[in-house]
């Protein structure tokens, strides 16, 4: 079993170091004719950078479709050269096989794990600058501005601004509205001007409403107060920078802090698991295609084939759909659900390859 396993992984490693490669020198040239054609600044060394920093993107993209022709060619290459007879006659079943080629997918899904999380944040910052130099355009504006935000601080106090720069830590147009057990409002904050210092607001230049009844309304104006509301710019930055390509661990990061303010939250976790179906897709993948890689019929594994790129296509649009909150964010893994069953079934159908 142990020589069956070693000659198994062999040939998939062997075929995934051909395959790949050639895939991505594919991609690298159509990514080096599109950068010729869009660049202002013809410096070879930049254009270099940034083919060598898109190839992470490639691997996330590349390696689960690398993957699953590799599987293709290890059950053609058996049942060509024969190689399947001693197998089976030696009493092992063709699932055995297919387990092991499930087993490596899991390999390959640690690798896009790794990948996301370690390459793709630092790559996909240097080609975005590359890209820019290139285009002879100025750096991105690294400042940190929020607008239009309503934040929720605590079940009982609820914040909005027009503008705020995080850096700075200063903004205009503030309100705040704090409600008393029953839910209903009984003091609104407003001001022109903010500030934080040290997590409390300095509020310039507003007003305070104070509703201690219906019929008893108290408007106060004052040049300067200070609340205590406990704020914090850096979480709040992080909402406003999730949309930049980042880890996995820091979109689930973003996507809690924006539900502990009460911010709409659709955006970062439709991210985050269309990250996590993106990162286990060699694993759902290979179970798929491992039920129709044994068969004659050339047309069923066209189909096989083609149905992976509906499984790219589903995923992506349900994530936009859920986006915007127009579905549940665990529907992202619908597709992942139905090529898994289908893969599951056609494997337990599988008994011997029609030699």
């Amino acid at each position: 079993m142990r020589l069956l396993d070693r000659y198994i992984y062999r040939k998939l490693i062997t075929y995934l170091l051909v395959i790949f490669p050639a895939f991505s020198l594919v991609s690298a040239l159509i990514e080096l004719l599109e950068i010729i054609r869009k660049s202002k600044v013809q410096d070879f060394k930049l254009m270099l950078v940034y083919i060598l920093a898109k190839l992470p993107e490639n691997f996330y993209y590349i390696i689960p479709v690398s993957l699953i022709i590799s599987a293709f060619m290890l059950a053609n290459d058996l049942i060509k050269t024969r190689e399947i007879y001693p197998v089976l006659l030696n009493g092992i079943s063709l699932r055995y096989i297919i387990s092991r080629i499930i087993l490596f997918s899991v390999f390959v899904s640690f690798l896009q794990f790794l990948n996301l999380e370690l390459l793709m944040p630092k790559t996909n910052k240097i080609y975005t600058q590359t890209y820019q130099k290139l285009k002879n355009e100025p750096p991105e504006n690294e400042k940190s501005i929020a607008y239009n935000l309503w934040l929720k601080i605590d079940e009982k106090t609820f914040l909005y601004f027009d503008f705020f720069d995080l850096d700075k830590k200063v903004g205009k147009g503030l309100v705040i509205i704090r409600v008393d057990d029953n839910f209903n409002p009984f003091q609104r904050l407003e001001s022109s001007d903010f500030k934080v210092n040290n997590q409390n607001l300095e509020l310039f230049n507003g007003r305070e409403i104070l509703a201690k009844t219906i019929n008893e309304v108290n408007i106060n104006n004052f040049e300067s107060k200070t609340v205590n509301v406990g704020i914090n710019p850096e979480n709040i930055k992080k909402l406003i920078e999730t949309k930049k390509p980042v880890s996995i661990t820091e979109v689930y990061k973003v996507a809690k802090i924006a539900q502990k303010y009460g911010y709409d939250a659709s955006y970062f976790w439709s991210k985050f698991y269309q990250k996590l179906a993106t990162v286990i897709s060699p694993f759902v993948l290979a179970v798929f295609i491992s039920g129709f890689i044994w068969s004659k019929n050339r047309i069923l594994i066209l189909v096989a084939f083609f149905s992976t790129v509906i499984y790219w296509y589903g995923t992506s649009i349900v994530s936009a759909v859920a986006s915007v909150g127009n579905l549940p964010y665990f529907l992202i893994f619908s597709f992942d659900v139905l090529f898994l069953a289908v893969g599951v079934f056609f494997i337990l159908k599988t008994k011997h390859p029609e030699l």
